[in-house]
């Protein structure tokens, strides 16, 4: 019988039995579970609608040893009911299951080494709760950055785009070969942050949206950098912005030239990175696959280059960034044979497409991004529910010297090129 050790107030569904199952379908073999510790992985703010924990198990005697993270889905508060309307289990745990290893085997070209996307899925289960079971990346010398130093800077940007490239071909070359492929990928992921079948008015994480855009015309107003004739723009768009943000995101629109697999969460806390011995950054790894949709190429590219980069990188290297992500995206579609190679200009097309997306995350996202973190504020997902806490929140994050410096440039560059009017 095993012993549970480490941190005491583990929820119930954390068990002795998920963990013998998790490896016991990984290893197809039976195990014999010693004895384990776990603990969170996370701390409030870097992960809104999992529990995330860590789990360092020995089996078998004592002779084996697993480093495993076990993402929790629970059915409480306001996540319930967001994760039911989002899909979330189920196409996370597709994806991790059946739509990564196959993309990662596509593109394993000959004298290639093997690419991968994501962390190795152990097991996915709904009993007790939805759970799913990875492999540990810090125990492979992965580890996040931290989202409260101002953003990535150019050498982590620059592996970013290069991985989404390779990410958004492999996409590509899987639904191009065969019909049935290009069908998984448009019903199983027909849409991501916003489900269509809800109204738009009814839809609470647009309201999040839509209360974030208040905030911001409220706390910017006091702003003497930020064009008055600018100000005003954002207080008329306030009745048609969640109408007009459904639209942008449609995944179905036909305007779309190019249609990939995006991740669909693309913020720094969804990236994990590894470092040479130099300490320079040599690779990324994605996690949270939730929101994925198949769809333009755009709203991946829009989501991290509007949330991710310092303030110098998104200033002055955007273009640079967005070449990098072509780059990366024809030399994978070529090894692959692929037949309509996109061009620059169909990629910076599809981007511009998606930037009404960037005014929602300059007004709603960045702020969330670039918070300090505050002892005594509770910033979990049930707590942007909560009207109280939330006003707390939003005080603190559109106050920050930081964000007041990122995103006035931000919502010139939208006004300027006609976003907002």
């Amino acid at each position: 019988m095993s012993s549970p050790i480490g941190v005491p107030q583990l929820p119930s569904y954390l068990t002795e039995s998920l963990i013998k199952r998790s490896l016991e379908h990984e290893l197809g073999r039976p195990v014999t579970i010693d004895s384990f510790t776990a603990g969170p992985a996370t701390v409030a703010g870097d992960n809104y609608l999992s529990d995330v924990f860590w789990i360092r198990v020995l089996y078998d005697g004592g002779s084996n040893e697993k480093r495993l993270l076990a993402k929790c889905m629970p059915d409480v508060g306001d996540r319930g009911t967001v994760l039911d309307i989002l899909d979330a289990f189920r196409k996370e745990a597709d994806t991790f299951q059946q739509v990564l290893p196959a993309f990662s085997r596509l593109i394993h070209f000959e004298g290639s080494t093997e690419e991968r996307f994501g962390a190795r899925c152990y097991y996915a289960t709904t009993d007790p709760v939805r759970t799913i079971v990875f492999e540990d990346l810090k125990a492979l010398g992965f580890r996040m950055c931290d989202r409260t130093a101002g953003g990535l800077d150019y050498e982590h940007c620059a592996l970013v785009m290069r991985k989404i490239g390779r990410f958004h071909a492999a996409s590509m070359l899987y639904a191009a070969q065969s019909t049935e492929n290009e069908r998984l990928l448009r019903d199983r992921y027909s849409y991501g942050f916003y489900n269509p079948r809800i109204n738009v008015e009814e839809y609470r994480i647009f309201q999040v949206f839509q209360e974030g855009l208040e905030k911001f015309i409220e706390v910017a107003s006091g702003w003497p950098e930020l064009e008055p004739k600018v100000l005003a723009k954002l207080k008329a768009l306030q009745p048609s912005f969640k109408q007009r943000l459904a639209e942008c995101i449609d995944t179905s629109n036909p305007a779309t030239k190019v249609r990939v697999l995006n991740h669909g969460d693309l913020w720094s806390n969804n990236m994990m990175f590894r470092y040479d011995a130099g300490g320079r950054v040599s690779e990324t790894m994605f996690v949270d696959y939730q929101l994925s949709c198949y769809g333009s190429p755009g709203f991946d590219l829009v989501y991290s280059l509007y949330n991710c980069p310092r303030y110098e990188v998104r200033q002055n290297r955007l273009d640079e960034l967005i070449l990098l992500y072509h780059r990366s995206l024809c030399e994978v579609l070529k090894l692959g044979n692929y037949t309509s190679v996109p061009t620059l200009e169909t990629i910076k097309e599809e981007f511009a497409r998606q930037e009404y997306f960037g005014l929602a995350c300059a007004v709603g996202l960045l702020p969330i991004m670039l918070m300090e973190r505050s002892e005594g504020v509770d910033i979990s997902f049930d707590a942007f529910f909560d009207k109280e806490q939330v006003k707390r929140i939003r005080d603190i994050q559109y106050n920050g010297a930081l964000y007041r410096q990122s995103v006035v440039p931000m919502v010139h560059s939208l006004a300027a090129r006609g976003y907002i009017d």
